[in-house]
């Protein structure tokens, strides 16, 4: 970009800004400004003066681009520097001759046609940031790479680091992580429905278990015995986290839910009462 620009700066001279000239004078708001009569009239009298400053601006951030790429090259973080100053420069300048231009045109041209400046012109500005948070991203790259961790880690060449040394008595597998289970079904209110009806979920036979005569002599009855067990309330689960216990006790889940839920309120205050 920079040698186009150094070109058509040699083809046409100080001609290519008579077109801003012209907008900035004939602009109300920017025709009386002191700092914009010193540029016309700087380019008007010394208009060699104004080539000669923007060639050496050109070749000033070729030299930088090509600075930073040795730099980035051989790993030496300062010579970095000097291409993210030149992008910053060239940042806020293109950002603010952007904006000024957009207020000028905007007196001067259609909406459809500003609006399109207006977007072309800000992508333009977003890519000329991105150059420069790029080259500050190349130095702390480099301070990271020169570093003594860095290198105690992967070796003295980032270019070809060394795969990762484990400390003696390490794990020689990769870690498994574990991952939680998470069920297929997630739909709340079709579980609720299925649930009224006795459809959900969809529970094994069960196996009817004799109680041991060891076991404390608690009377409870069958289905109170069934409330209590354990493999049933892990089945239960699955309808138990879509409704509050209000709620089953109401029979919002259905008869067959709330008998269940008493049988169990009953059992547990019988069994847990003598114990």
């Amino acid at each position: 970009m920079n040698i186009t620009l150094s070109v058509i700066f040699f083809v046409h001279g100080v001609h290519i800004f008579d077109g801003l000239i012209d907008l900035l004078e004939n602009d109300s708001q920017y025709k009386s400004s002191n700092m914009v009569r010193k540029g016309i009239n700087w380019v008007h009298q010394s208009p060699d003066n104004v080539l000669v400053f923007f060639q050496c601006m050109c070749y000033a951030h070729i030299a930088s681009a090509l600075l930073g790429i040795f730099g980035a090259l051989r790993l030496h973080k300062w010579l970095v520097i000097p291409l993210a100053l030149f992008e910053l420069v060239y940042f806020l300048g293109i950002t603010i001759a952007h904006i000024v231009l957009m207020i000028m045109l905007k007196k001067q041209i259609n909406l459809g046609l500003l609006i399109i400046l207006t977007l072309v012109g800000s992508f333009y500005c977003l890519f000329a940031g991105y150059n420069c948070v790029t080259c500050i991203a190349m130095f702390q790259i480099i301070c990271l790479v020169k570093s003594p961790k860095y290198r105690q880690l992967y070796g003295e060449d980032p270019f070809h680091p060394i795969p990762l040394r484990r400390p003696h008595g390490s794990y020689d597998s990769v870690q498994q992580f574990r991952i939680l289970g998470v069920p297929d079904d997630t739909d709340i209110d079709e579980q609720k429905r299925l649930a009224k009806l006795g459809l959900w979920p969809n529970r094994q036979p069960r196996v009817i278990s004799v109680i041991p005569v060891q076991m404390p002599s608690v009377h409870l009855k069958w289905w109170q015995q069934q409330a209590l067990d354990k493999d049933d309330q892990l089945e239960d689960s699955a309808v138990l986290r879509n409704w509050q216990r209000g709620e089953l006790l109401t029979g919002a889940a259905g008869e067959a839910e709330r008998k269940n839920a008493l049988n169990r309120r009953y059992a547990e205050a019988h069994y847990y009462g003598r114990h």
